[in-house]
């Protein structure tokens, strides 16, 4: 079932166009990969999903039944200095789903919860001022599953991280779309690390949005017609690796 839909859509802030004729959907329980480089619009198509950047021409179509959404910004979008702790912030955002109305002394089943889920628990009464980028993600995940949402939009969720705790939170998230079933739609920079765990994917190259399968997006050919370089699509010791491919210079040994 489609759950989303771009159709010819041009988006951009003012005169400036930074994305054009984007055609793309997500189904219902996808894992959608959106890579791109910096300053390509990754972000922007990412707040055209969530409603904050109107289209400028073309059409977005959610699902009749708008799914409830949770969404992961990156982390510098997040004021650090706030003199609150972790499960303050969660009980926060479930008292906003109660129109304001605050909680009594009791603390809300779903807070320790979706902190275990998370495997967050010994952070609970840290202040958000004294956590490092990787453990910052991880409740940012947290306040955006409290909500318990149908799809989960995450905004370059690991830059702030080093290989051993990307991967870490990673393995987090396709965890979550297989076991609770939520749909995936995750932006990042680096290809590699959606390999295995993306359903479609979506690669932004010059102001353009190529999107389909993985299996279809993940060729040299493919890859190489996006990119307009020589790119190699390989298996080696069971795993898919990618790189460009190394020039020969005639002559050399």
């Amino acid at each position: 079932m489609e759950l989303l839909q771009f159709e010819g859509v041009d988006l951009g802030y003012g005169r400036d166009v930074v994305l054009r004729g984007v055609n793309m959907r997500v189904g219902r329980g996808d894992f959608f990969g959106l890579v791109g480089p910096n300053g390509s619009g990754k972000s922007t198509l990412l707040k055209a999903m969530l409603g904050l950047v109107k289209s400028q021409a073309g059409e977005i179509r959610w699902h009749p039944r708008v799914p409830k959404r949770g969404y992961v910004p990156q982390r510098e979008q997040i004021d650090p200095i706030w003199p609150m702790r972790v499960r303050d912030l969660l009980r926060l955002t479930l008292c906003s789903l109660r129109g304001g109305r605050l909680f009594g002394e009791r603390e809300p089943a779903a807070v320790p919860a979706t902190m275990e889920m998370i495997e967050i628990e010994h952070l609970a009464n840290q202040t958000l001022d004294t956590l490092s980028g990787g453990e910052m993600q991880r409740v940012l995940l947290a306040r955006a599953l409290i909500v318990e949402p149908e799809v989960l939009l995450l905004d370059e969720p690991t830059a702030a991280m080093d290989l051993v705790a990307s991967q870490k939170y990673l393995s987090v998230i396709t965890r979550l779309h297989h076991e609770c079933d939520v749909t995936v739609i995750i932006v990042t920079h680096d290809l590699p690390s959606l390999i295995g765990r993306a359903h479609r994917l979506g690669i932004i190259q010059h102001g353009h949005v190529h999107s389909g399968l993985a299996g279809e997006m993940l060729t040299s050919e493919k890859l190489s017609d996006i990119y307009k370089e020589p790119m190699m699509v390989k298996k080696l010791d069971g795993h898919t690796v990618i790189f460009r491919q190394a020039e020969i210079v005639p002559g050399a040994r």
